[in-house]
């Protein structure tokens, strides 16, 4: 073999080197796309869940909201009456309920395996499946709205799912 046959494979060896390294960047681009977005995400979904958790454990800060918002106290009432409870015990539920709704939509939307998608099934089948949360996915529409409809067709199947078993 001549140095040329030795410069030629060398020179096949490299250029499938590139294209194996080209494709794993990409793979690793992709990946931390990915990876970025799910932080976003779990971040937005972080403060929505530390502002109605604010309204949770504060008292003025719920009063304020009903006084703000007539459509809300209205709700809080409906939910309330419904629930058997104070209009300020339903604002607490309504607002604690929209914090579980909100991790479970960032969980959602970070899943990634089979498992993920079980794990998750069987915690929304069991939680909003029990009041007061069956009550409040069922029936309120404020709070299905907030979510985006991927979201709300995945929990209405999985408890469709659960009710037929």
């Amino acid at each position: 073999m001549t140095i040329q046959d030795w410069g030629a494979i060398g020179e096949i060896v490299g250029a499938i080197a590139v294209v194996v390294t080209l494709g794993y960047l990409a793979s690793q681009i992709r990946y931390a796309r990915l990876a970025a977005s799910d932080a976003s995400r779990l971040g937005r979904s972080d403060g929505v869940r530390d502002i109605l958790l604010a309204q949770v454990s504060n008292p003025d800060f719920r009063q304020a909201w009903r006084k703000a918002d007539p459509a809300a106290a209205a709700n809080v009432a409906r939910i309330g009456e419904r629930l058997g409870i104070t209009p300020d015990e339903a604002d607490m539920v309504w607002h604690a309920a929209c914090a579980w709704t909100f991790l479970h939509w960032s969980q959602f939307r970070a899943m990634k395996t089979p498992e993920d998608e079980h794990e998750l099934e069987n915690l929304v089948s069991n939680f909003y499946s029990a009041q007061p949360m069956a009550m409040l996915w069922k029936e309120d529409a404020i709070l299905r709205s907030l979510l985006d409809p991927g979201f709300v067709r995945w929990v209405d199947g999985v408890l469709s799912r659960t009710t037929r078993a």
